[in-house]
């Protein structure tokens, strides 16, 4: 909730920011510049012809899954794994398309992926040796939701002419679908008898789940924009019978990620 809490603030904000109109986007002022004979241009140098219908967007960011349930608390009891270790990489490829001023479905890819070496905290060889093992975690799908931009993303002028908007803050909602890995590979301690043996345990399977969002665009040149966004989703998977016993996988968290976009 505080998570949340914070989202709504910086969206608060940045709408406070977005909302003034300047003084080239007024279009009275556009009218009266051409009403003197000056270009409308130099009222507005960045208006288009034609309204924007959609976007393209690629980003790259970090992935911070909560990383709760059985599964991930007894590895990091067993093993020196930290939550924090899962953190990855993630990188993502968006499109959206709107449907009026202020809403806009949207759809993407994206990609994380994350190996981190551990051992045991409390087995060692008879050697005295560290029992080491290597924790995979690769996550691929896609989301499909939509965008609300409450305030809009420019002011029409005319029938062919739209001044885009400098800071667009937005809001979003929808649903994730990913496919999971979990992988272990090393060296394990079973507790039966305290010996130590070689293998690999593995699990892949599907994971569907809601997220919220929120993020601003800045527009830097014409219809060339950076972006910032947030998004937490809740998603939870089965795991294989190779890890029978643990009740699935919990994969909620928050993903921070920047890009650029280009609108079309």
């Amino acid at each position: 909730m505080s998570l949340l809490r914070t989202v709504l603030l910086g969206f608060g904000l940045c709408a406070a920011v977005a909302a003034p109109v300047d003084a080239a986007d007024d279009p009275r002022n556009v009218a009266a510049s051409a009403q003197r004979g000056g270009p409308v241009a130099d009222a507005a140098p960045d208006f288009f012809l034609f309204q924007p219908h959609g976007w393209l967007a690629i980003r790259g960011g970090l992935l911070v899954p909560r990383a709760g349930g059985d599964l991930f608390s007894f590895v990091s009891d067993q093993l020196t794994l930290a939550p924090s270790d899962f953190r990855s990489r993630a990188f993502s490829l968006e499109v959206g398309w709107r449907v009026s001023s202020t809403l806009a479905v949207e759809g993407g890819l994206d990609v994380s992926r994350r190996s981190v070496g551990s051992e045991y905290r409390r087995f060692v060889t008879a050697s005295r040796g560290a029992i080491a093992q290597t924790t995979r975690l690769n996550m691929a799908g896609m989301a499909l939701g939509i965008r609300v931009t409450p305030t809009g993303h420019g002011r029409r002028i005319s029938r062919f002419a739209f001044i885009p908007r400098k800071l667009t803050p937005y809001v979003g909602a929808g649903l994730q679908m990913s496919h999971v890995e979990f992988r272990q590979r090393g060296s394990f301690v079973d507790f039966t008898d305290l010996s130590i043996f070689e293998d690999v345990f593995s699990s892949r399977s599907w994971a569907v789940g809601p997220f919220l969002r929120g993020g601003v665009d800045l527009q830097i040149w014409r219809r060339l924009y950076v972006n910032a966004d947030v998004r937490y989703t809740w998603m939870r998977a089965d795991l294989g019978p190779d890890f029978s016993g643990f009740n699935g996988i919990d994969l909620a968290g928050v993903r921070g990620a920047t890009g650029i976009s280009v609108t079309f």
